[in-house]
């Protein structure tokens, strides 16, 4: 046995050394972000083996090139129609917003309009949510449009999908989207008997390797409820028991989501569609009962935004910089896990040495170390800028939000992260109003009572063992 391997070795070492080359020279052909480039190139020369298998598995874009080349030509096809046929744009009534015109014509740009005639209301944590979500389902009367990440079938989970198929009993359509590496805990067992129940339920991208996914590319990381055309649920959280914080739940879940009533919705459901017919082959036909006509229900002034590895921009990444530019008193962010691109951090840091208080919110424990790690990489710089950077140590922060000085938030799914901003199909909603936004930064003073603000001088003399290992896993951070 010794002997055929020393015969084979030097053939196997040469194919190994020639899948390298092409795999250098695919890479380098990509023209991705020159930091994506070299992190790649790192894992190939630190771990020879290892970093080729976890290129082949998460680094090709052969699956991206197949799969959302189908998702943009969806796009492409009705996009632009469904803006022109059903959603309002009510831009020319918004030059009062001054400093954020620049924001509003971009996102509409990016099939993002703009509505005025809308409620929103934030719910904190899941003890907020999923009454008012059940509420919402009770109450339907033609259809329910449910897009979610992680979908858990124990308690709510349970609670809820036992609702749906009631629901489905009285006539009205439910169609679901789950994500296929969020949602890997569903048994098979659950799907047979929501579709036995009359319930559409399709699975976003199934993976047929579920160890080798808990990172998986090209994620649908959205959370979306649509009820009857009129009624939608957006924001951080997802359908699992962890985001309830009572007493069966050791760790305290700190998130934000929100209920829209109005017109905005109507976007909610244009993305639902986009994805719908994506996982089904279905085109659902646009009726007045998908896109009603809305009464007036409230003055909230609403753009809802998505992002996707099929689109050409970064829209989301793209809107963080252009709102976090526009700030001129204060900025403060809530995320989980902030790894941020040089252009976003270098806006933060720019709006800090321009006198503008900036606030930093990220959790003391991630339920990733190398992520963490990362993530603490940046501290250094943000505090030499003056940002102030807190960590929330209460349990596991897990909120997405921006607010910029008094008139505007952004909630929604996207983390400050790569991952976010290139790989997953993320939305987020963005409110021009100065009694939400009001709303939203009582509920950041909140969290700061319960986060450890960072000194720069003790963060400087952290040990050394500490710092390097944060240098390392930056070198990874454009892959994490």
């Amino acid at each position: 046995m010794i002997a055929l391997w020393q015969s084979i070795s030097p053939f196997l070492l040469l194919l190994y050394y020639i899948g390298i080359f092409f795999v250098v020279v695919q890479i380098l052909l990509e023209n991705r972000n020159p930091l994506k480039t070299h992190s790649y190139l790192l894992l190939l020369l630190l771990l020879p083996f290892v970093g080729l298998i976890i290129y082949l598995f998460f680094g090709q874009n052969l699956r991206k090139r197949k799969t959302m080349a189908k998702r943009r030509l969806i796009n492409q096809a009705f996009g632009p129609s469904y803006i022109q046929d059903y959603l309002k744009n009510e831009q020319t009534d918004l030059h009062a917003k001054g400093r954020y015109d620049k924001l509003i014509r971009f996102l509409h740009k990016d099939l993002s309009p703009i509505s005025l005639n809308n409620r929103v209301t934030v719910l904190h944590n899941g003890e907020e949510k999923f009454p008012a979500l059940f509420h919402a389902i009770n109450k339907a009367k033609h259809h329910i449009h449910l897009e979610y990440y992680i979908f858990d079938d124990h308690d709510i989970g349970s609670r809820l999908a036992d609702l749906l198929l009631e629901k489905v009993k009285e006539g009205i359509k439910v169609r679901m989207i789950v994500d296929g590496v969020g949602s890997l805990s569903l048994k098979k067992a659950f799907f047979k008997r929501m579709i036995k129940g009359g319930v559409q339920l399709k699975e976003y991208m199934p993976v047929l390797f579920p160890s080798f996914t808990s990172k998986i590319n090209y994620r649908d990381h959205r959370k979306i409820v649509i009820v009857d055309g009129n009624v939608g649920f957006t924001g951080g959280i997802n359908v699992d028991d962890r985001y309830i914080n009572d007493r069966q739940n050791k760790l305290y879940w700190r998130d934000t989501h929100l209920k829209i009533e109005g017109e905005a919705v109507k976007t909610l459901q244009f993305l639902f569609f986009l994805n719908w017919q994506f996982v089904s082959q279905e085109r659902i036909k646009s009726t007045s009962e998908y896109f009603p006509d809305i009464p007036s229900v409230g003055t909230h002034c609403v753009q809802i935004n998505a992002s996707g590895p099929e689109l050409d921009l970064a829209s989301i990444m793209d809107s963080f910089f252009i709102a976090i530019t526009s700030a001129k008193k204060k900025i403060r962010i809530s995320t989980p896990y902030f790894i941020p691109t040089e252009s976003i951090i270098d806006a933060i840091t720019t709006a800090a040495k321009s006198d503008i208080a900036v606030e930093l919110l990220i959790p003391f424990d991630s339920d990733s170390r190398i992520v963490q790690a990362a993530s603490l990489s940046f501290i250094q710089r943000l505090l030499d800028a003056g940002v102030k950077v807190y960590l929330y140590r209460k349990g596991f922060l897990h909120a997405k939000i921006i607010l910029i000085d008094d008139s505007f938030a952004s909630v929604g799914t996207a983390n400050m992260d790569y991952r976010s901003f290139d790989l997953n199909h993320e939305v987020n909603t963005y409110i021009y109003d100065n009694n939400i936004v009001d709303i939203l930064h009582k509920q950041f003073d909140e969290d700061l009572s319960h986060s450890e603000k960072i000194d720069l001088n003790k963060w400087e003399n952290r040990g050394i063992k500490q710092k390097l290992k944060e240098s390392l896993c930056r070198l990874l951070a454009p892959l994490l």
